[in-house]
């Protein structure tokens, strides 16, 4: 893993009528941690840390390279809770969901970043 990760949006970013579905994020330092503490209203909304750490650990989505909180806000629902589980998979030192075939029994990792690449899987 090269520290950068590619994603691809259940739902996509619209921007002045163009519509961003992919994007790229790295990995959180501890830097990126911290400065996201210094803004008051982290303490007073737990969920705006995460609207922080995503604005600052995103490198872009589509051709936007300046990702800001207002990005962030202006993402709909399922794609800021898309980042936020990619965001916690990438991040974490767990071990990586898997989810059994019915038919086989087969176990498959379940890799966050890969779920929307292919819009014709999802009916």
């Amino acid at each position: 893993m090269n520290g950068q990760i590619e994603f691809h949006l259940p739902l996509g970013l619209e921007i002045e009528g163009k519509l961003y579905k992919t994007g790229k994020m790295h990995l959180t330092t501890t830097m990126d941690e911290l400065n996201v503490q210094e803004y008051e209203e982290v303490g007073v909304n737990p969920r705006y840390r995460d609207i922080l750490l995503l604005a600052s650990v995103i490198d872009e989505i589509g051709e936007i390279k300046d990702i800001t909180k207002e990005t962030i806000l202006n993402l709909y629902e399922a794609d800021f809770l898309y980042l936020q589980l990619l965001y916690n998979q990438v991040n974490s030192s767990t071990e990586i969901p898997k989810i059994s075939c019915p038919a086989c029994g087969n176990s498959f990792p379940i890799i966050l970043s890969d779920l929307y690449s292919d819009p014709t899987r999802i009916k």
